[in-house]
């Protein structure tokens, strides 16, 4: 998996405010979430404002398409070989996207519940 993403990626609004809140990391991990997040982008064929854009409907105030998204993050991290630690941390990079963009996908549950 690359660890950099398209600098036209980099464009969106969404992925901006994103950027902006991983400041603490290296500009290794930096790359390689911004770069996960393109893929998941890719994945679910939507642009990342997008992906903001229909997660919540702001006239009626409430989530649409809250599960899609959570479903997807996990269908997507599953799709890399390693432990179940090392997918999760994928998906949950997923969900930092969408905090960071003021939403919430609900976390994923253990396996053993």
């Amino acid at each position: 998996m690359p660890d950099t993403c398209t600098p036209e990626f980099l464009e969106y609004e969404t992925v901006k405010r994103y950027a902006d809140s991983l400041d603490d990391l290296t500009e290794k991990e930096r790359g390689e979430r911004l770069a996960t997040l393109e893929a998941f982008a890719a994945h679910v064929e939507r642009t990342p404002d997008q992906m903001v854009e229909e997660i919540f409907d702001k006239e009626t105030r409430k989530y649409r398409k809250r599960g899609f998204y959570s479903d997807n993050a996990k269908a997507f991290a599953a799709q890399i070989d390693g432990p179940k630690s090392v997918q999760l941390q994928r998906s949950n990079i997923i969900r930092s996207f969408f905090i960071a963009n003021g939403y919430r996908l609900p976390p994923e549950r253990p396996d053993w519940m």
